[in-house]
């Protein structure tokens, strides 16, 4: 019990300064699902996840889940893409190392 207390404790006293991080579930971007690829096929998954997290003030995407099966629009050039072919991101986890994440 003593350990899970200390534990506790600690956790409650770290710094939320030290980083910031934020989830963004089924994001969207003009009222559609936001595409897990950016231009080409090639920067699909993390580019897309990065260029997003930018958008929000964040550094980087830490973590990034897709789905298919979701109509979905392209960050960089507002492209839809609509039907079970479609790759939308389910989940994002946006981060910043030293709490330089703008407010939202």
């Amino acid at each position: 019990m003593t350990r899970f207390l200390s534990l506790a404790l600690f956790l409650l006293a770290a710094s939320p300064a030290e980083a910031a991080a934020r989830n963004y579930f089924a994001p969207q971007l003009d009222g559609a699902r936001l595409d897990a690829c950016l231009a080409g096929e090639n920067s699909c998954g993390k580019p897309a996840a990065d260029a997003f997290c930018k958008t929000q003030g964040f550094a980087q995407a830490l973590t990034f889940q897709r789905e298919t099966g979701a109509s979905t629009r392209r960050l960089d050039s507002g492209q839809i893409c609509e039907g079970e072919n479609c790759t939308a991101f389910k989940q994002i986890k946006c981060f910043s190392p030293g709490g330089t994440a703008a407010a939202g």
